[in-house]
């Protein structure tokens, strides 16, 4: 017997309800950090869920699981940005309205992060989230989006660049 694949079958959840619960942060945690709005966030994540418990027969047992929701939030986040209806809500509203049991430097961080991230491109922020954020490897993150090797490296090396200057240009003051 192959203790590889014993050891990640034995490790992955068994039915809908153990995926479910033992995935659920990280699927509206990779759902927000790639655009989708805090008071969308549950909406967004139900239906997500919904389309997991439909494909779950299609879900290789042998790979983790991990990178095949990953793909679901790529899906649903994409949608989500494309809808018209979510263009023009600023973060500021959007953290205003989530963040008022926080401690203030949690506020300020998290404020942070989310501007960087909205200042990079969809594939580049996609890319970086999932590779620095969610753990999941370069070839892990190619076979999601369809995307050549190289360029999902490059796509990396890009987003880390364009955050920097985000983040310095925020230490200075300013907008990105």
């Amino acid at each position: 017997m192959n203790t590889s694949s014993a050891t990640v079958l034995s490790t992955e959840p068994l039915n809908f309800e153990e995926l479910f619960r033992a995935h659920f942060t990280f699927a509206c945690r990779t759902l927000r950090r790639l655009g989708v709005q805090e008071r969308d966030l549950g909406d967004v994540a139900q239906e997500l869920f919904l389309a997991v418990h439909g494909q779950l027969d299609a879900w290789d047992r042998k790979r983790p699981v991990k990178p095949w929701l990953a793909g679901f939030c790529l899906r649903f986040a994409s949608n989500y940005r494309q809808l018209a209806r979510h263009r023009g809500t600023s973060l500021n509203d959007v953290m205003a309205a989530s963040t008022h049991d926080r401690h203030d430097d949690s506020i300020a961080a998290r404020q942070a992060v989310l501007r960087i991230l909205e200042g990079l491109e969809f594939d580049q922020r996609t890319a970086l989230v999932l590779h620095d954020m969610e753990g999941l490897t370069a070839v892990e993150i190619a076979e999601l989006t369809s995307a050549p090797l190289p360029t999902v490296y490059s796509r990396v090396r890009l987003a880390r660049e364009r955050a920097r200057k985000i983040l310095a240009s925020l230490e200075e003051g300013g907008a990105s």
